[in-house]
């Protein structure tokens, strides 16, 4: 998070110079001034790349400031930009036994025009350069490829200023008066509330893992996870969590106990039922019957790791996976197969410490798990339906069982292979059965299914 927050805050302030008129992109040497920032940019990050990957390592960052430099790397990828007069040619290279290679294979390499366009062109381009590179050498998505995390960011200011969420007409108004963008009013609404008929006045609300992306907002987090600890004890007593209660025990001002009211009441694995103002200045809840799966927490990454396992990833009516994953989360137009199908299922092994342990490499390992599951199933001929289990698992559906065993194989050849933090070692449960099963309405219900859930939990 270290990372994301210092790269949105040097973003942000290039994109109030560019809305203010006041960034200059050196005119008659762009490309030079282009490479010059970038390199600094690398540079200046250091600190933050080099703890991207959490208390489990230091990530080996080597500067290079100067433009006939080699360029910077971040772990064991180089990246190299060169003055071509109106371009910026982007060249990276991976470092294996002692010397780097090009590889073009990583899908950095590219030609940047950056003489004759706009400032705003150019920052983006900088900006959008320098999260590729980062992403690919640390192996994390930073979500930042689209422009909405600049709204969210401007949604986290507006609730910790004035304790309460913008509307999205108030969160546009703010954003185009400080920060240059490309996005009309309608683009915004889509973007949050696609299908909405208010014209602007919907609310716009974060969850707590939106938030804890976003800048400042460290103390009220602090203060979720302090009063969850109250909530554990008030549910061992089969009493309520009032905001008396909490405001005295945590020594909070008013402004802070309207927010904290906000996010305990948003959260439904903490709020079962209770009452709350208007402004959330007072406020009373039972807490939820799931509250003791957060009784040892210390920390909002130790609460959202213990959430994600309780809720698992959404998915919606076609059995799609929505996880942010194209790999695995985009629509599949094929027809899912009848009559005798084989089934996939597959699990991560004592995933919830693994959460605990460390989040952000939790993180990273799981998008990886997902990319090669994803990989050995979709080229076997099978189709990813869904999570049906823990929140770290896959199911899927074959037309013929000598697919599915080699799905299976593949996958766990691949997951075999990979170098896997030495603080999170993946480990796969698999089950393949084959039954008689129809699909209805992109998923499956027949007892051939619940058989291949046992044999799971059992492997």
């Amino acid at each position: 998070m270290g990372l994301r927050r210092a790269i949105t805050e040097s973003w942000e302030n290039d994109l109030r110079a560019v809305r203010q008129d006041r960034y200059d992109v050196d005119k008659g040497k762009e490309a030079w001034s282009f490479i010059q920032r970038f390199y600094t940019m690398v540079s200046d990050l250091r600190s933050p790349i080099q703890r991207a990957w959490g208390p489990g390592g230091m990530v080996h960052v080597a500067d290079s400031t100067e433009i006939g430099g080699p360029g910077p790397r971040v772990s064991l990828t180089r990246v190299k930009l060169r003055n071509h007069g109106e371009l910026v040619a982007v060249e990276a290279s991976t470092h294996s036994d002692g010397e780097a290679r090009p590889n073009p294979g990583l899908g950095l390499d590219r030609e940047i025009e950056v003489a004759g366009v706009t400032p705003l062109t150019y920052v983006q381009e900088l900006y959008g350069t320098l999260v590729s590179f980062l992403q690919i050498a640390l192996n994390v998505d930073l979500e930042l490829a689209r422009p909405r995390w600049i709204y969210e960011q401007a949604a986290t200011d507006h609730f910790l200023t004035h304790a309460r969420w913008p509307s999205i007409a108030e969160l546009y108004q703010h954003v185009t008066r400080d920060l240059a963008v490309e996005d009309s009013f309608e683009k915004v609404i889509e973007m949050f509330v696609p299908g909405t008929t208010e014209n602007g006045s919907t609310e716009i609300r974060l969850d707590l893992d939106q938030l804890h992306r976003c800048r400042g907002t460290d103390p009220d987090l602090s203060n979720f996870v302090q009063a969850m600890r109250l909530a554990v004890v008030a549910d061992q007593a089969d009493g309520r969590v009032t905001s008396h209660e909490v405001q005295q025990e945590l020594n909070l001002d008013s402004a802070a106990m309207m927010k904290l009211g906000r996010l305990l009441q948003a959260e439904h694995d903490v709020w079962r039922e209770g009452d709350a103002a208007d402004d959330y200045s007072e406020w009373a809840f039972a807490p939820s019957f799931n509250i003791h799966f957060f009784r040892r927490i210390s920390s909002i990454d130790d609460y959202l790791a213990i959430e994600t396992s309780l809720n698992p990833v959404h998915t919606e009516g076609n059995g799609a996976v929505v996880n942010g994953d194209a790999s695995i989360g985009t629509e599949n137009s094929s027809p899912l197969p009848d009559g005798i199908v084989t089934f996939l299922m597959t699990d991560v092994v004592e995933s919830t410490p693994l959460w605990l342990r460390s989040r952000s490499q939790m993180y990273v390992a799981m998008k990886r798990h997902d990319q090669l599951l994803a990989s050995a199933i979709g080229a076997n001929g099978g189709v990813v339906l869904k999570e049906r289990g823990e929140g770290d698992s896959f199911f899927a559906v074959f037309l013929r069982a000598t697919d599915a065993l080699a799905a299976a194989v593949d996958a766990q050849r691949a997951l075999q292979a990979e170098q896997w933090p030495d603080d999170v070692p993946i480990r796969v449960r698999m089950a393949i059965l084959t039954g008689e099963a129809d699909a209805d309405d992109g998923d499956y219900r027949a007892p051939a299914v619940n058989r291949c859930a046992k044999l799971r939990r059992r492997a």
